[in-house]
């Protein structure tokens, strides 16, 4: 599962617990004809969900603001201060995290050089399969826009998804689907989740997801597609390499 996923599945956790408790207090009241409790209850369950939504609103601007940035070092200087406070906290494989993020944030800078140095701060034959299948997706990412190498990139994230598979926690079967794409190949239900997947906020994901798009479409001979798909990306991602390439 990928960080922002296990993000929101706590957040979510800790909503849906706080809810709970919410409501067993609105029966408990009700019960003892307490009424006048009712309404004060509800509004705080309320209170609660909106400061939930609106921290998880400015986490997403932060990173949003930081992939308008000319260069990635704001991001990759954020996941390794995120870092050092998972350590803090004794969070296991957060370097592998860290790792993954940054040297996503990167490639998609183009500095290939330094994605390589951020994977090789890692000890990943003592990462569990999930974080080892997202270092060869980075590596298929890089074979492809960097060396525009589209067996090797397929190669890679085959390889990456066979790990992946093998972990009980899951992978990032949306990357795994935007490399296939990009790189040609995917069937019209990678293309569905895709379109999916792009026009869901700003940032790598679905930056990639729409330039995986850009050029199936443009594959396809559907210019206003390719160039609609395009337009998203620098939406997403303004300062990806990719878009200079396309």
């Amino acid at each position: 599962m990928s960080s922002n996923r296990k993000q929101f599945a706590l957040i979510g956790l800790a909503a849906g617990l706080f809810a709970a408790v919410m409501v067993a207090g609105v029966a408990g009241n009700v019960a003892r004809g307490n009424y006048m409790a009712v309404p004060v209850i509800f509004s705080a369950l309320i209170l609660a969900f909106l400061f939930i939504w609106l921290g998880v609103w400015l986490n997403q601007r932060r990173i949003q603001i930081m992939f308008r940035r000319p260069t990635p070092d704001r991001l990759i200087e954020h996941y390794h201060a995120t870092l050092l406070q998972a350590r803090a906290r004794k969070i296991p494989n957060a370097d592998a995290v860290a790792a993954h993020l940054s040297a996503l944030a990167a490639v998609i800078y183009g500095q290939y050089d330094r994605a390589r140095e951020e994977l090789a701060a890692v000890d990943w034959d003592k990462a569990p399969a999930m974080y080892q299948g997202h270092r060869l997706h980075i590596l298929a990412l890089i074979a492809l826009l960097e060396k525009r190498d589209t067996v090797a990139a397929i190669r890679l994230a085959s390889e990456a998804e066979a790990l992946e598979a093998t972990d009980r926690a899951g992978g990032l079967p949306i990357l795994h689907s935007a490399v296939l794409v990009a790189a040609g190949g995917g069937d019209p239900d990678t293309v569905k989740r895709l379109q999916r997947a792009a026009g869901r906020g700003t940032g790598a994901i679905p930056g990639l997801c729409a330039w995986a798009l850009a050029l199936y479409f443009e594959r396809a001979g559907q210019a206003a597609e390719a160039a609609r798909y395009r337009e998203r990306v620098k939406e997403a991602i303004p300062n990806f390499v990719g878009l200079a390439a396309s």
